[in-house]
């Protein structure tokens, strides 16, 4: 049957309602038609849609951020005034840097030395414009030195002064008096022959090196008995040692007068940085009590000032406490050269008796603590507190099973014992077996224990 044919099965109420929903659409396209044509643009309807989840706020969001708002402008204007305050501060520092006081007693109020500072900046920049007129001078002359011409040399008035050019063994001109030529060339071949030394060895043999070094050692011992007898330094003896004694090492001369001078020197800059140092100590104990003394001042005037309000309990308080902060710290006890030796003490060990080691003080008494890991295990738990046991209650499924597992062990024994065994039921048997007949059946058979602990020491023992 063909589907478009058949009839479809459709309430006479539904019909109405669909043909009257179409003639109400059509009238509103018509009305829309003709206010479009007269140039009336009718409002787009208001679709009561449910609203969705995204668009769905949660409940006190605006509360929340009307506080915001308001926390937002309570922290601004605490950042405004702490600003505010902040560049007040920094305006007053600047007066007082600059020395602008309006009387003596502010300036005492303050613990920093303002009139200091006035004189230190004052030197920098004293200093700065020196450094940069120095500087602007030398460029100037360094500038005048490069444009003006080389000018001749004035005849000299000694013929030794005058001013001679020669080249050294690197290549390079050099210009120098007449009289400095010969020293200056004997130090050039000096560095020359060190420089060619090095190449001239390094394709000996070991008996070649061998006999150079031999040589050189004969040179070294004839220079020694060449010398006057005296006391011997490291210096001479160190020869070629490839050790290197780091930057505390200060290798002293070979020669006795140039090694004099040399630990004067280092002796005097020694006394000069233990001066320096007393120097220090001294302008800080200067410093330290001045600062004390503006101290005390101010404290005075603040329990002056506490009294007259009468507030004798914090100012008696804050009197005490400076009394105690003025008293002078215990000086540390100086430690002297003799008690800096540390007393070493030998002690020799000693035995008590011949053949028996010595025990010492902190030894004594240990052998008893070790006794008792050779009691046996029934005697440890005799001793045991039954407070302290394992509950029985654990035992009783194991207690069970070892009774079982101990009588089928026995049941073979009991059977072979007699014939007139094997008539009897097995619980008569079983009842009969804890009995012994002669007393030769109680040896072979395995002893019954009353206890979980002697089952399991004995397992133990057999194990």
């Amino acid at each position: 049957m063909d589907r478009r044919k058949k009839p479809l099965d459709v309430a006479a109420s539904s019909l109405v309602d669909l043909k009257a929903e179409l003639f109400r659409k059509q009238e509103e396209f018509k009305k829309e038609k003709l206010l479009k044509d007269a140039g009336v643009f009718a409002k787009p309807r208001t679709s009561n849609k449910k609203p969705s989840i995204w668009t769905k706020q949660n409940t006190g969001v605006v509360n929340r951020a009307a506080k915001d708002v308001e926390q937002k402008a309570e922290e601004q204007d605490i950042l405004d005034k702490s600003r505010k305050k902040l560049e007040e501060k920094a305006k007053l520092y600047e007066k007082m840097t600059k020395g602008d006081f309006p009387d003596e007693e502010t300036e005492d109020l303050y613990l920093v030395d303002f009139t200091q500072k006035i004189i230190d900046k004052q030197h920098e920049v004293r200093e700065l414009h020196q450094n940069e007129a120095a500087r602007k001078t030398s460029e100037r002359d360094t500038d005048e030195e490069e444009t003006q011409p080389e000018a001749d040399i004035p005849p000299p008035e000694d013929p030794d002064e005058e001013w001679v050019d020669y080249v050294d063994f690197l290549g390079r001109s050099r210009r120098c008096m007449k009289k400095d030529l010969p020293s200056l060339l004997k130090m050039d071949q000096e560095l020359q022959g060190k420089s060619q030394e090095p190449d001239g060895n390094t394709l000996l043999s070991e008996d070649m090196r061998r006999e150079l070094q031999r040589q050189q050692w004969e040179k070294e011992e004839e220079e020694a008995l060449r010398k006057p007898m005296g006391p011997i330094h490291y210096e001479d003896i160190r020869e070629n040692e490839a050790r290197q004694l780091g930057v505390g090492y200060f290798a002293f001369s070979r020669d006795q007068e140039l090694r004099h001078k040399q630990r004067a020197t280092l002796d005097m800059l020694r006394e000069q940085t233990l001066d320096q140092r007393n120097k220090r100590e001294q302008l800080k104990e200067k410093r330290k009590a001045a600062l004390d003394a503006r101290l005390s001042k101010l404290r005075a005037r603040k329990i002056k000032k506490l009294r007259e309000a009468g507030l004798e309990e914090e100012a008696e308080k804050l009197e005490n406490g400076g009394m105690i902060c003025a008293a002078e710290e215990p000086e540390p006890p100086r430690v002297t050269a003799a008690s800096r030796k540390v007393e070493v003490i030998i002690q020799e060990r000693r035995d008590t008796k011949p053949g028996v080691p010595y025990v010492r003080e902190w030894d004594k008494g240990k052998e008893l603590m070790f006794g008792q890991w050779e009691k046996k295990q029934e005697e440890l738990r005799d001793e045991r507190d039954p407070e302290f046991a394992p509950p029985s209650d654990y035992f009783l499924g194991q207690k069970k099973d070892d009774y079982y597992r101990t009588q089928n062990q026995q049941r073979p024994s009991v059977q072979s014992s007699g014939s007139s065994a094997g008539d009897v039921p097995p619980s008569a048997q079983a009842s009969n077996s804890n009995v012994p007949d002669k007393p030769g059946d109680t040896a072979n058979q395995e002893p019954l224990y009353q206890s979980l602990d002697d089952m399991l020491s004995y397992y133990r023992q057999v194990t």
